[in-house]
């Protein structure tokens, strides 16, 4: 049971804080369009992103990347005492705007994000040095709410010891173009979003946003479109009983051997037995829960 829940809302902006204080948390694996930071408090369980399934300890923080299914689980303390989130939920193209618009400092900051594929994993002495800072986020209101975001936000990428899941995030110059293209891609992956509407949006030719994908994200358009059209798969194959055709069109595909056949090569298994699996491991790890924190 949710014992109580404060919502910082961004009046405007692209992100929001929830911090939660529950007797256990339960798990519901989901996704959204924003990036989710999450510091864990208190409880022993696990962590699921993707398929990355971690213990946590008493205090734990984590980066989940856009459209990448997630969640906590942990049980009810023995010593009774209650477990705490602070989740703040953002948008890449929010920061990429702050950047144009004033903020140059954060460049580097939307670079090392846009280069994440699923999440990341802070190291237990970084997230030891940030916690107390999360931790006091609710208390504060207005512009000193917002400035200790940012604030926060721009710590993430110095910690060197961080575990990044899929892929190791390369250290390179920022690249505006390339910032802009990702933040469009989060938003639009779903419909027929092509190549050249991305350079459109970036502001230069389709040969460099190419070398761009190559040279900064060592991947391409095509690969970036899959990753986050499947990373929706999963997520409806989890949280819905509708047919692999419905799961298929909801993705993005018009054709269903097509969803088959890049559903295969990117998870190792087909939709049904990815299905299936992940049922056997929710039976195992605890039922899903709609007041799970987001």
């Amino acid at each position: 049971m949710l014992i109580r829940e404060w919502i910082g809302n961004s009046q405007g902006h692209a992100w929001r804080l929830n911090h939660h204080v529950a007797e256990h948390i339960a798990f519901n694996f989901h996704f959204h369009p924003e990036y989710e930071l999450t510091l864990t408090l208190g409880a022993g369980g696990q962590r699921h992103i993707g398929h990355d399934i971690e213990s946590i300890t008493e205090c734990d923080l984590a980066l989940v990347a856009p459209n990448q299914p997630h969640s906590w689980q942990a049980p009810a303390r023995s010593d009774g005492a209650a477990l705490e989130l602070q989740v703040v939920l953002f948008r890449l193209d929010w920061l990429v705007a702050l950047t144009e618009h004033g903020m140059p400092e954060l460049r580097h900051l939307c670079q090392w994000l846009a280069q994440i594929r699923q999440g990341v994993v802070f190291s237990p002495a970084f997230t030891q040095l940030l916690a107390p800072r999360l931790a006091r986020l609710h208390e504060l209101t207005g512009v000193k709410r917002l400035i200790a975001v940012l604030d926060i936000l721009s710590e993430l990428e110095k910690d060197r010891a961080a575990r990044f899941i899929d892929a190791q995030v390369v250290q390179l110059d920022p690249d505006r173009r390339l910032m802009k293209a990702m933040a469009h891609l989060q938003v639009n992956y779903l419909r027929a979003v092509s190549l050249a509407e991305l350079a459109e949006v970036a502001a230069c030719s389709v040969t460099t946003l190419k070398r761009l994908f190559a040279q900064q994200m060592k991947s391409s358009f095509s690969q970036e479109v899959l990753r986050l059209r499947i990373a929706h798969a999963c997520h409806l194959l989890l949280t819905t009983d509708r047919g692999i055709d419905w799961v298929a069109m909801q993705s993005g595909y018009a054709c269903l051997s097509h969803f088959y056949q890049q559903f295969s090569a990117r998870i190792g298994q087909t939709p049904s037995a990815f299905r299936r699996q992940a049922k056997i491991r929710t039976n195992a790890t605890g039922k899903p829960n709609a007041n799970r924190p987001s």
